[in-house]
Order: structure tokens, then sequence, then C-alpha cells
């Protein structure tokens, strides 16, 4: 009986949490959003316009799921997301947020960085206003955009700095998404809400890392074994 009780609380982990997905467009957001809503979690979805309609549509009637338009590149439109978002409900306790550049657009690596850190601190910029406590701020990019984590570290530091505000306690995380097809998606899912599921530590950023090389249809090591931890000083 009582190993049972401990099944069901730990299925149960995410309750009462909001879970924030600005750009809910990869391959891995389906089964990421069914890990949530098991666990009792709720969702605030974002999709661009071209994408709206039929994400829209695969949440229509579910509870605890809402979905609206954003544009990335915009930040009129990213702080109505997020203004929106926490009118539904109240309360934003972790944003998953992916940055990189769609692969239709080709551009050269250090265009990529510049585009994926400036919708990082749009986001970071307009969920401020709205942190109660502390938010766990999870980016999924690949490996060479960690340069986007420090830089959001050194905005956090200068916006406070210049309102002498009381600043809020934010934990980073930047986690590198598999190199292999869907045979990775469920586990890239499982590891994100490890992370969102994780005791509060705000005040760190941590790096987790995927497998670079391509895995064995042999192998049953897991993809995501990798973590590093810094102090932030936002």
């Amino acid at each position: 009986m009582l190993l049972k009780q401990d099944d069901d609380e730990a299925a149960r982990e995410l309750t009462g949490k909001v879970i924030v997905i600005p750009s809910a467009k990869a391959r891995y957001d389906e089964p990421l959003n069914e890990l949530v809503l098991e666990q009792g979690g709720r969702l605030a979805l974002g999709a661009s316009a071209a994408q709206f309609e039929m994400l829209d549509a695969k949440i229509d009637g579910r509870d605890g799921v809402y979905c609206q338009p954003i544009d990335l590149d915009r930040p009129k439109s990213v702080s109505e997301f997020f203004q929106i978002a926490f009118a539904q409900f109240e309360r934003l306790d972790v944003v998953v947020l992916e940055i990189a550049a769609s692969k239709r657009q080709r551009m050269t690596t250090e265009k990529a960085i510049e585009l994926e850190t400036r919708r990082l601190l749009h986001c970071l910029d307009a969920v401020l206003p709205y942190i109660d406590g502390d938010l766990h701020f999870l980016c999924i990019a690949p490996a060479s955009s960690a340069a986007a984590i420090p830089i959001a570290t050194a905005f956090l530091a200068a916006k406070f700095a210049a309102t002498r505000a009381t600043a809020p306690r934010i934990r980073m995380s930047i986690v590198s998404p598999p190199t292999d097809r869907s045979e990775d998606d469920a586990s890239f899912a499982r590891t994100i809400v490890h992370l969102i599921s994780e005791p509060r530590m705000p005040d760190i950023i941590e790096t987790v890392l995927s497998s670079a090389r391509k895995k064995r249809r042999t192998t049953a090591k897991p993809p995501f074994d990798v973590r590093a931890k810094m102090s932030l000083q936002a």
C-alpha cells in the first residue's frame, strides 16, 4: 500500500505547476506535453501563426492547457503571450524555450547565436513581471548556443542594477537536443520533465548535454547523462 502511494505521488509531482512553452513546435513537444499533464502540470503553449491552428486543434477541449499565437522575434508579441498566460493561470513556474533557429533558416553560426540570444532575452524580459518567488528558465539549444546563458546573466545583472529593484530568483538550464531521430524523443522529453521535477535550486546554471555520437541500436546507455553546474549571480 505504501509503495503504491509513493508511485502515485511520483506520478503527480508537477501538480499545480504551470509550464510555459512559447514555441511548441519541436518533434519532442508532444511527448513532453503528455508527460507534464500526466504528472499534474498545466501548460501554456505558444506557436507561430502558421502552426497555431494545428496545435490549437490538438489540445482542443483538454483541461489545463492553453494555446496562443506568438512571434518570438517581436518583443510586443512575446510580452503579450506571457501577460495572457499569467492571466490564464495566475502563476508561471517554468519556461521551456527552444531558441535554436529553424533548419530551414540558413545562416552563419554568428547569426544563429545572435538570433537565439535575442529570442532568449525577449522571453526573459517578458516573463520577469510575473515571477512570484522563483522561476526555472530552461532553454533547449545546440551546444554552440551555450553563450546565450552568460549573456542572459549579464542582462539580468544590468537590468536590476539600473532599477535597483530586487532581482528575482531564477534557475537557468540549457539542454542540448538529441542528435538522433524519433527514437530519442520520449527519452528527451523525460529528461526535461526530470529537470523540471527536481527540487528548486535558484541561482544555478546547469548544462545537460545529449550524446554527440549516434546511438548504436544495441546499446542501452541513456543519451542524457552529462551535467555541469555553476553559481548564477544575477
